[in-house]
């Protein structure tokens, strides 16, 4: 058990932790939230100890084991991948080789040496009993294989594999160190949906505590039991899950507002009576005395609100030709890598397209050839009439002029069209007031993200292609990205591993996997549950790349692109039809609860109108069910 009291924690005169305490019980799973530049990561290195806080202190018992995933490697990446996990149970495999010792010193058959020798091998044997329930090889190849390594792989140098493959090697290390508190700092940056898959089935299973930061609304919500919000230097603590979380943040930010006009009122009262008093000699010693009170008054302040309710649209423009782009025989490697193998492919207008799957089988590189940055090695792409293609790639925000100013920036990114509307924009990604002259040189990762979104929205476009757009982004930011491609009237190509961002958006998903592009007729959560299963990797695990043509042979598959984008259409307006009725009918009901009403000839009509309702519901959840059911052709 681990607890934190009091915490006060300041930089110069900021005061950026105030009285933070709470306790952390075996196997529970914390979600740790709040603002960029809250205090989330520096709450951490308190837990550790990498910092000391000004006040307060931090309790665990003395064998209270933590290991911390930052955003930085923290081993030798010159070794192999399976080297540096072996490196976790150096005391296992050390004391193996010592009984290999033992054993050849006794074929030796050194009689003097033998009660010696027998009585070392015992106590190693005894020792190495202990790992008999968890054994450290084949705890290793299954956290590889979770996080998705081939055994192939084990032998590769650490340091030739991509960064965030590199990452899902730390990852690993943490895992076999089975430590009591798994302190995770935004993980599922480094892991594509089949690996973040097992990993939140990993973590729910995880016997010791989990206290995790992320951005991803789905893994939180499927991995933390608890939340704790960091805001205003002070930490909330609800013991819950994310979507009740919000639910609950939404009651009490109400009755916080409420209280604080209440108070901003008491306050104007007093400050009015105050002025008047102070302005009468008689009663200046009483004003000073209210003033005094007033002064001691605990101030409510109301957490800074994000705009996440802002609309944010992609510009429209003219219309792109039916077919916006056509692929042929399209292939490219790199040396050996063949990653793209003679791919047809058509792209029609209003379609939005969803590119998932493993990391390094294409999905970037496939964009990128599409968006004209990478030239294939053979076949050819065929862009349509009328076609206007804005692109946002992985590392758009270090593309920026760093001796530019935030409003330089947009301004010189966006069409001339939306200058006059540049600061209104860059306020919607919460570039406000003085922030639109910070340089880019000192943005942090977080901040560029979301100056890129902020130019990406400034510029016509009839076909957008995204590459991983949500790196970096915190929630808030997400929610107006996610918004904003909803509404998007153009075509999209989106390259992403969040699965929130993905849902309800998406009419195709093309699956990147073991060197093949599977193709969808409907979004992630469709992909999954073709696969009679959430969790993709423990589908390739327990069936084998054999099964995967079979699992392409599902409901969906006599439907063409057109059939199922006018099945889905009915379906969300009947859905939509359904959710109105049943607010009427709720609006209704809480009517006829007022026994005066009720008897009242407006409540003789209320109840008519009610059953109709209830009439009407009941027909539209047929409708509903008629038109779910043609999904099962």
């Amino acid at each position: 058990m681990l607890s934190l009291q009091n915490i006060h924690l300041y930089f110069g005169d900021l005061h950026l932790l105030d009285d933070i305490n709470f306790t952390i019980s075996n196997n529970e799973k914390i979600a740790l939230i709040g603002k960029n530049g809250a205090g989330k990561t520096t709450l951490f290195k308190i837990i550790t100890s990498e910092l000391s806080p000004d006040q307060g202190q931090v309790q665990m018992p003395g064998d209270y084991r933590i290991a911390y995933l930052s955003q930085h490697l923290d081993f030798d990446n010159s070794k192999t991948i399976e080297e540096s996990c072996r490196e976790v149970f150096s005391e296992y495999f050390s004391t193996k080789a010592r009984i290999a010792e033992l054993n050849q010193e006794l074929a030796a058959g050194d009689e003097s040496k033998l009660s010696k020798i027998l009585e070392e091998l015992d106590l190693l044997e005894l020792k190495l009993s202990s790992w008999a329930d968890n054994n450290p090889l084949s705890e290793i190849s299954r956290i590889l294989k979770g996080l998705g390594f081939r055994e192939e792989q084990f032998s590769q140098v650490v340091s030739n594999l991509s960064g965030g493959w590199q990452m899902r090697v730390q990852i690993a290390r943490l895992l076999l160190q089975s430590p009591d508190l798994l302190l995770l700092d935004e993980p599922d940056n480094h892991l594509d949906i089949e690996a973040l898959i097992w990993f939140e089935k990993y973590i729910k299973a995880y016997p010791g505590s989990v206290l995790l930061i992320s951005h991803d609304v789905e893994f939180m919500s499927n991995t933390a039991q608890r939340i704790f919000e960091l805001a205003n230097r002070s930490l909330s603590d609800y013991k819950m899950g994310y979507r009740r979380y919000l639910e609950e943040k939404a009651v009490r930010l109400e009755k916080e507002a409420q209280a604080f006009a209440n108070q901003q009122k008491l306050i104007k009262d007093k400050e009015r009576t105050i002025n008047r008093f102070m302005a009468k000699a008689t009663k200046t010693k009483m004003a000073q005395s209210m003033k005094k009170q007033l002064d001691k008054i605990e101030r409510i302040e109301l957490e800074s609100q994000d705009i996440t309710s802002i609309n944010i649209q992609f510009p429209q423009t003219k219309a792109s030709g039916k077919e916006v782009i056509k692929i042929n025989k399209l292939s490219k490697s790199f040396g050996d890598n063949h990653v793209i193998n003679n791919l047809d492919m058509l792209v029609e207008r209003g379609q939005k397209i969803a590119f998932i799957g493993q990391n390094g089988q294409g999905k970037s590189t496939l964009i990128k050839m599409i968006a004209g940055t990478l030239k294939p090695d053979s076949g050819s792409i065929e862009q349509g009439y009328n076609l206007e293609l804005s692109y946002f790639a992985q590392n758009q925000s270090e593309r920026f002029d760093n001796k530019l100013n935030v409003l330089e920036t947009l301004e010189m990114e966006a069409d001339p069209q939306f200058h006059a509307s540049a600061r209104k924009i860059l306020g919607a990604f919460a570039f406000s007031g003085e922030d639109v002259y910070k340089k880019v040189s000192v943005l942090s990762g977080g901040e560029k993200a979301r100056l890129a979104l902020a130019c990406l929205v400034s510029r016509k476009s009839n076909l957008l292609l995204l590459d991983e757009p949500t790196n970096h982004l915190d929630i808030h930011s997400k929610s107006l990205l996610k918004d904003a491609i909803k509404n998007y009237p153009g075509t999209l190509i989106i390259v992403s591993h969040d699965r929130e961002i993905l849902r309800g958006i998406i009419d195709i998903s093309y699956e990147f996997r073991d060197g093949l592009i599977h193709q969808h007729l409907g979004d992630l959560d469709y992909v999954l549950s073709k696969r009679a299963a959430e969790d993709m990797r423990e589908f390739e695990l327990k069936t084998g790349d054999k099964n995967v043509k079979n699992a392409e042979q599902t409901k969906k598959q006599n439907l063409d692109y057109n059939q199922l984008k006018q099945i889905n259409r009915n379906i969300s307006r009947v859905e939509k039809k359904i959710e109105q009725t049943e607010k009427d009918l709720a609006l209704i009901q809480e009517k006829l609860i007022d026994l005066e009403f009720y008897k009242s000839e407006e409540g003789q009509k209320a109840i008519k109108n009610l059953q109709r309702l209830e009439e009407s519901l009941e027909e539209l959840n047929v409708e509903w069910d008629e038109w779910v059911s043609k999904l099962d052709i």
